[in-house]
């Protein structure tokens, strides 16, 4: 084998490549050995199939493309080594012209590689961990939403106060950057809603919006949609909620007391008292709390790596990324039975244009994640080993009080579960050991992020 650097484009490699007459010869002999002990056909013996027949039966080009197919894996092999490459898929080879017995065959190895990717120093970065201590003000907090999810829900007259149910009317529109409206765009499953102002997850808005309505007004919202909202329709986009309120009602709260804390945590409990109730309480806060604040700091050491990193992103790969997600949000519009026209705009020039900045921006962002942290997976040398799944499911069999296996079943059954939870695992893994690099400034509240220094 002979290889040539021909040149590179960004992160496309061209290698010319000369496999000697001699070494292909010995791959051909191979496959018509193989051949001629696989097949069966009428008349002939296995093993004993003369190569003519063979190529009567397969043609002599895909027995020569058979025979290329077994070599190919060591030349690349070898040239991926030879050049140091770090390929993000499998190379395409281009024959120069048709093979023929006897003489060398030649082609052109094209390469998609990996971008360079320039980490920060995470060992110079200052992290802040939010230190939340779980007060009484939040076990009230928490007790109030068990007893609002046992309570009565009693129809009232009276205007919205914080804390009720509100039934109302939804048209959501999206505003241009003209500030002008869409036409209207009623939510596909349904444009009646039910929203909970003892949801503290309500957008403050939508809230101050409702507050003090009656039955009958109407009211609206305007706030910006996150890009990575589960409503792909809506994601990345400001918008108004425009609410009709068609009823007000109220919760009746159940009271605190022995029957309370066995609808609450089962006939058998050992909970008899508020001391005891509030104990519990406390226990799982500080639970969630702990929690909590560790994905949050995972997520923020992420982002600050992610953004003081320096790669530049070949065009081709933010396509193939936009390809994918526009397939999904085809799936996606289908499954709800509307169709990507209607859930984006697409028939106005302005729609088409709106989408295709998302899909780019969304997809951008998506490729850039893994670059950088396929990078900081390899410069830590972080992987994700088969003890680390198995401790997950442990974790899950004992949140969900079923056995280990049948949550590994479960995953093992279903693939496409198995690769989100393979992702969200490295993702984590990757996370602890860029945290373990910066120093952790533990603060009650996070700095601003204007004036927040990451050292990078």
């Amino acid at each position: 084998m002979r290889t040539e650097l021909l040149g590179q484009e960004k992160n496309i490699v061209r290698i010319k490549l000369e496999i000697e007459a001699s070494e292909f010869m010995k791959a051909l002999n191979k496959t018509l050995t193989e051949l001629s002990q696989q097949v069966n056909i009428p008349g002939f013996r296995k093993g004993h199939i003369k190569r003519s027949v063979l190529e009567m039966r397969f043609g002599k080009e895909a027995i020569y493309n058979e025979a290329l197919d077994k070599i190919m894996p060591d030349q690349i092999k070898q040239m991926i080594d030879d050049y140091e490459l770090d390929p993000l898929d499998s190379p395409e080879f281009k024959l120069d012209a048709k093979i023929e017995e006897g003489k060398d065959v030649t082609g052109e190895v094209v390469f998609e590689v990996r971008p360079e990717v320039t980490l920060p120093d995470a060992d110079s970065m200052t992290i802040e961990k939010v230190i939340n201590e779980v007060n009484d003000e939040a076990i009230d907090r928490l007790a109030k939403r068990i007893q609002i999810q046992l309570a009565d829900i009693k129809p009232t007259d009276r205007p919205i106060q914080d804390g009720d149910l509100a039934d109302i009317e939804l048209t959501i529109r999206t505003i241009n950057e003209d500030g002008s409206d869409t036409a209207d765009q009623p939510k596909p499953d349904s444009t009646h809603e039910k929203i909970n102002l003892a949801d503290e997850t309500i957008r403050q808005q939508v809230r101050e919006a409702l507050i003090g309505k009656s039955k009958g007004d109407e009211t609206s919202a305007v706030f910006d949609v996150e890009l990575g909202h589960s409503d792909r329709a809506l994601a990345g986009k400001r918008v108004r909620y425009i609410m009709k309120i068609e009823g007000v009602s109220e919760y009746v709260l159940p009271e605190i007391n022995e029957e309370f804390y066995k609808n609450v945590f089962g006939q058998d409990t050992d909970i008899k008292d508020n001391e005891a109730f509030r104990a519990r309480l406390r226990k799982d806060l500080e639970a969630e709390v702990a929690e909590t604040s560790r994905t949050d700091l995972q997520n923020r050491a992420v982002d600050m790596v992610i953004n003081a990193s320096t790669v530049e992103i070949p065009d081709n790969l933010i396509e193939r990324q936009a390809h994918s997600m526009r397939h999904d949000d085809e799936h996606w519009a289908q499954d709800n039975n509307i169709s990507l026209n209607d859930a984006y705009g697409l028939d106005t020039e302005e729609g088409r244009k709106g989408y295709e900045k998302l899909l780019h921006d969304r997809a951008e962002a998506a490729v850039r994640n893994v670059l950088v942290m396929d990078a900081a997976a390899k410069k830590y040398d972080v992987h994700l080993e088969q003890s680390d799944l198995d401790a997950e499911f442990e974790r899950r069999a004992t949140q969900l009080n079923v056995s280990k296996g049948f949550v590994a079943k479960f995953f093992y059954e279903h693939k496409e579960q198995l690769d989100r939870l393979v992702d969200e695992l490295r993702w984590g893994k990757i996370a602890d050991v860029l945290i373990s690099h910066m120093t952790v400034k533990e603060v009650s509240q996070l700095t601003q992020p204007e004036t927040q220094e990451n050292n990078a």
